[in-house]
């Protein structure tokens, strides 16, 4: 945090959140594009390389969004920032007013200045995709194992055999078998990702309240909270701050 003059900078995204974006949109671009070409069996890659494109992509992906990002919540002590609280549901409320009427939109970012760190960083409507995005990746992780490999093994148990043979109870309800409703899933899981980031991009670029987040996500993760107009700043007492110090740092 950095107070200089009427300017309040400070640190929206670290470097590994960064990183994480980075590398979230090559590999799911990658993911996509080797995938329906799987899938719809286009021409524009051999088969054998648009299944190790979407092999290595998966593994990345996988490991970032599973393992590094939230690990990075934990230690930047923001996990609390991605539940989505009552307030959020009444913020929420108030931005598609805001849309349709034009009321007063509400102020979702919330810096304590005591703590010095964000209360609350993440738009609600953004919240609601994170849970989206994780229940299509677990879904896409899960029947990616039962379609991709045969033999994928953990405490002597064949996980992609247990997955298949899983499915092959669902399946029926449905009139199809365990492989075929894995590779349903698994393609829904992948529309749902197109649909999320056209969300996720149209949220951002139709929101000119939000240039100075792009800037942060893509560029130095600095932002400056006297110029953002989502933002609100608030002071909890030093003690307190002094007392969840101790308690992180034990």
């Amino acid at each position: 945090m950095k107070a200089t003059g009427n300017r309040l900078i400070v640190t929206r995204h670290t470097t590994l959140e960064r990183m994480s974006h980075y590398i979230n949109i090559i590999t799911l671009t990658g993911l996509i594009i080797s995938g329906f070409t799987i899938y719809l069996g286009l021409d524009y890659l051999e088969f054998s390389d648009a299944y190790a494109i979407h092999i290595i992509c998966a593994a990345i992906f996988i490991s970032v969004n599973w393992i590094v990002m939230p690990y990075n919540a934990f230690v930047s002590r923001n996990l609390h920032s991605y539940v989505f609280w009552p307030q959020d549901y009444k913020r929420l409320i108030k931005i598609i007013k805001n849309f349709f009427t034009g009321s007063e939109y509400p102020r979702y970012t919330i810096y304590d200045m005591g703590k010095r760190r964000f209360v609350n960083r993440i738009h609600p409507a953004g919240k609601l995709l994170i849970y989206s995005h994780y229940v299509a990746l677990l879904v896409a992780t899960v029947t990616g194992v039962a379609l991709y490999s045969s033999g994928v093994s953990l405490f002597g148990i064949n996980f992609s055999i247990f997955i298949i043979k899983l499915l092959d109870i669902v399946g029926p309800l449905v009139s199809l078998s365990g492989l075929a409703t894995a590779k349903l899933l698994h393609v829904a899981a992948g529309y749902w990702f197109v649909i999320e980031i056209i969300l996720h991009a149209g949220m951002i670029q139709l929101d000119s309240r939000k240039l100075q987040h792009i800037r942060s996500i893509f560029i130095d993760g600095k932002e400056d909270l006297a110029r953002d107009e989502t933002a609100e700043i608030v002071s909890t007492e030093e003690e307190d701050r002094i007392l969840e110090d101790k308690i992180w740092n034990k």
